[in-house]
């Protein structure tokens, strides 16, 4: 089923449509945060070789 059928069909309720948004957006926030304190050690680390 495409996303945006998802979004718009009537087929899902409310409920269930808002819990799987819902982890959807938890996911994305966790990744986001582990690759950015990925990103962040590894920069760290290229500034301190390069000073």
């Amino acid at each position: 089923m495409p996303f945006r059928t998802f979004l718009f069909g009537t087929e899902a309720d409310m409920v269930e449509r808002g819990l799987i948004l819902a982890a959807i957006v938890v996911a994305a926030v966790t990744i986001w945060n582990t690759l950015g304190s990925k990103l962040a050690s590894k920069l760290s680390t290229v500034v301190s070789a390069v000073q």
